[in-house]
């Protein structure tokens, strides 16, 4: 018990230590790049939280991060990388579009309606998924090149609709009707654009939390993951738990677009992909695959983006440059070498001193 808690304390200073580097290359890129170089440190590090508006910015863009990143925790704790969130995430949003147009003149209380229209897209998100989970199992084709192709598939599907069934004529852009106000999560706190979606985001969430640490189901998808023969060996049904997984997976991400349609649009007018589902896949692994990290770690994302997106409009630094960042933290947090020696090194004398101890303690019995 001893050597787990010190290995999990030791990837939490692991984790703060290479973002903290990460973070130190970032603005040595500023301090190349920028024609302004204190401003836009200023920008970036402190921008987010100088104002009420800009810090809800950062918990708008957290909230769907939360859910991909939850997603791609089931994904990846069988040690499949799925990545269709990122198609689910849009074609959830674009059918739920659909859906809350059609239930709209039905007697329903608002609620009810909302938790309907979550739910369709996470029945989406799931079917979406099960597709290279299933042909990945049953033909051992690459699940990675699958969801690729599968998120263009489902793109061009959500164009299919907004442009053929949902689309307003009315006005000048290409958008779906309006989405009825009884549907649509409101603005928590005035002013700061933080909606009551973060609710969900947080009671989600504990589900995953509890599902994955405390339940049979979580029991068998972290072994079939981590030790797939094993898991053969004591009667795990493999195959059943890595598809069901990634049936998760793609629910949460399909929730999340839900929930992002209801909560920051009026009306579905996506035309390309939003980049959620990739940013989620950063997510799980800057958490290392525990969905009790998510939170942190999406605000993290978050943080970062808004803080690329305050320096790009206020200085001469590019919008790529968020794509920088990103890279240098996934570069740090993700090598598994970093600081290895020195965990190992720990571990190492911690049980050398315990051994010792017991030798202590016999020697001890012994000569009573």
């Amino acid at each position: 018990m001893k050597v787990r808690r010190v290995e999990a304390v030791f990837e939490l200073l692991r984790i703060a230590a290479a973002f903290l580097i990460a973070y130190g290359l970032t603005l040595l890129v500023l301090v190349l790049i920028s024609g302004d170089p204190a401003k836009a440190i200023y920008n970036f590090t402190a921008g987010p939280f100088t104002t009420a508006r800009r810090f809800g910015n950062i918990i708008q863009k957290m909230v769907p991060l939360v859910f991909t990143g939850l997603g791609m925790c089931f994904m990846y704790s069988v040690n499949r990388f799925n990545v269709s969130g990122e198609g689910i995430f849009i074609t959830s949003a674009c059918i739920t579009t659909f859906f809350a147009l059609l239930i709209e003149g039905l007697g329903m209380p608002g609620w009810l309606k909302m938790a309907v229209l979550l739910a369709v897209g996470g029945v989406i998100g799931a079917i979406a998924a099960s597709i290279p989970a299933v042909i990945n199992a049953k033909l051992g084709a690459n699940i990675i090149v699958l969801s690729i192709m599968l998120n263009y598939i489902l793109l061009y599907f959500t164009q299919f609709i907004l442009t053929r069934v949902v689309r307003d004529v009315n006005v000048s852009y290409t958008a779906s009707y309006e989405i009825p106000a009884d549907v649509r999560f409101d603005e928590w706190i005035p002013r700061t654009g933080i909606h009551t979606g973060i609710f969900a985001a947080i009671f989600f969430v504990i589900v995953v939390v509890i599902l994955f640490h405390k339940t049979s189901l979580g029991f068998e998808m972290r072994t079939v993951g981590s030790n797939p023969e094993f898991a053969v060996q004591i009667g795990m049904n493999t195959a059943a738990a890595i598809i069901i997984a990634q049936m998760l997976g793609g629910a949460l991400a399909g929730v999340g677009g839900s929930l992002e349609q209801l909560a920051m649009n009026s009306r579905f007018q996506w035309t390309a992909l939003t980049n959620h589902g990739m940013n989620g896949v950063i997510v799980a692994v800057l958490a290392k695959k525990k969905p009790q990290y998510i939170p942190l770690t999406a605000f993290l994302m978050a943080y970062i983006q808004q803080g690329a997106q305050i320096v790009n409009s206020s200085t001469d630094v590019p919008a790529e440059f968020v794509v920088v960042v990103q890279g240098v933290v996934v570069l740090m947090i993700a090598a598994e070498m970093f600081l290895s020696k020195t965990r190992n090194k720990i571990i190492y004398s911690m049980a050398l001193q315990e051994s010792r101890n017991r030798e202590n303690k016999r020697e001890e019995s012994g000569s009573r």
